[in-house]
């Protein structure tokens, strides 16, 4: 029995009916939401063999991954070749394999414990990037993965952190969960603070995650030589990238995509507990304003926004 359920910014195609995202995007991601918590009210045998029980508080991926193909059996499961969307977690009962479920710790909430897609997708680009000690990295735009990330308090390889975003309510939050420098891309000179900040090198990792194109643009050109500049968003499936591909090459730059994590619900539950979660659900919506749930995530004005599916 789903009891919240969360709008990603991935979702936001499906819902303003992108036909483009509609033809493509529907063998990815389930049409009416992929990131949950709820309680289980019943399970098969095989289910009950791996641990999960009734009244269990769980959440977990919506994907079902076969378990039996090369990437698969070679640990990257998220390319799994038989990859199929469960059933979306905008409804009040849905059914998923136990593989796909992790169950809650006991301090985290039910309206906390929708996060977990998107901490493992936080904890997926992480693990692409290859961060060192010392490095200076970038976080550009509002996603909750990204500010999942931040809450994680100081990583004690990020020499120094920033953020930059448009909305001075998710710079503020930025800075409260760890940021050491935040940026107002609008009305501020991003180029002239990178530079004082990191002494004319550029940063050594940037996350560009806003779906700004023009963001995208930018990143490349705040990146230090050798950096490695990611990024998690289409932008558009025909969308020609503004990438000067010869600024890459004289950094000898990488240029790294992430969009969904591997199997990794168990470090994301052994991490989950630690992080301060709670600042990033700034609304929550009954099941049947589900509507105004969507547009206030279109706005990018709030980190994460819930919808209450059942009580």
């Amino acid at each position: 029995q789903v009891k919240y359920a969360g709008i990603c910014v991935d979702d936001m195609p499906f819902f303003r009916r992108d036909r483009d995202m509609l033809a493509w995007g529907s063998n990815l991601l389930p049409l009416n939401g992929h990131e949950m918590s709820g309680v289980v009210v019943e399970c098969g045998q095989d289910a009950a063999r791996s641990g999960i029980k009734v009244g269990d508080r769980v959440s977990g991926y919506a994907w079902n991954k076969c378990g039996e193909c090369y990437y698969c059996k070679t640990g990257r499961e998220s390319h799994c070749l038989n990859l199929v969307p469960a059933q979306g977690t905008l409804s009040e009962y849905i059914v998923w394999n136990a593989r796909q479920l992790m169950v809650l710790p006991p301090s985290v909430s039910m309206e906390e414990g929708c996060l977990t897609d998107p901490i493992g997708y936080a904890i997926h680009g992480v693990d692409r990037a290859k961060i060192s000690i010392g490095s200076k990295v970038l976080i550009i735009g509002r996603n909750a993965e990204r500010a999942a990330d931040a809450s994680d308090g100081k990583d004690a390889r990020c020499q120094q952190d920033t953020m930059i975003d448009q909305e001075k309510t998710i710079r503020q939050l930025a800075s409260s969960l760890g940021a050491e420098y935040t940026i107002d891309p609008v009305h501020e000179n991003v180029a002239a603070i990178v530079s004082q900040i990191t002494e004319g090198l550029g940063y050594d990792v940037i996350f560009e995650t806003s779906g700004n194109i023009a963001m995208l643009s930018l990143a490349t050109r705040l990146l230090a030589r050798h950096g490695s500049l990611l990024f998690s968003s289409i932008y558009g499936i025909n969308t020609n990238l503004p990438i000067s591909i010869s600024e890459l090459y004289l950094k000898e730059a990488s240029l790294i995509p992430y969009y969904m994590a591997p199997y990794i619900l168990p470090r994301i539950k052994s991490i989950m507990s630690k992080l301060e979660l709670k600042p990033l659900i700034t609304k929550v919506y009954d099941f049947k304003d589900a509507i105004m749930a969507y547009k206030d995530t279109e706005t990018g004005l709030y980190p994460h926004v819930l919808v209450k599916v059942s009580d």
